[in-house]
């Protein structure tokens, strides 16, 4: 009589944990940069009615959602970082910005001298390790990764 009840038990053991594996597999966790372009898109509205206040009256570094916000009206440009991963010179930040002349900008309003290639722009350091990507999600909208 126990080897049923312990063959049920562990059939259901195996069950939970080929089912935790399927549901990993099928439902994994979006990158970052697939949540900051869905985000963009579905709010963008209010992104542009903040963004209108905040150039209109630059106050230097503010919030938005919990995400840094920086205000670079000599280049027309608005970063929030929504991610920052690492320390010192092995640092990431992701996000995406606002650029006034629709152009790709650097991180915190630099320019960059970013190169095309077939899905955005990208800038590498000529004597070091670091490097920016940046893509275009709507029309003066931008995701980009700075590594240092």
């Amino acid at each position: 009589m126990k080897k049923p009840i312990a063959a049920a038990v562990i059939c259901t053991l195996c069950a939970m944990v080929v089912s935790g594996f399927l549901y990993a597999a099928i439902f994994q966790k979006r990158s970052e940069k697939d949540s900051i372009i869905e985000y963009v898109q579905t709010n963008q509205e209010a992104l542009d009615q903040f963004v209108t206040g905040l150039m209109a009256d630059p106050s230097g570094d503010t919030a938005y959602n919990g995400w840094q916000v920086s205000c670079y009206p000599v280049v027309g440009m608005v970063e929030f970082v929504t991610k920052g991963t690492g320390v010192g010179s092995s640092t990431t930040y992701e996000g995406f910005y606002y650029s006034e002349d629709d152009r790709p900008i650097g991180f915190q309003g630099t320019e960059a001298g970013f190169v095309p290639d077939d899905t955005g722009w990208s800038w590498e350091e000529e004597n070091g390790d670091n490097r920016e990507r940046t893509e275009r999600i709507s029309a003066r909208w931008y995701w980009f990764q700075m590594n240092f």
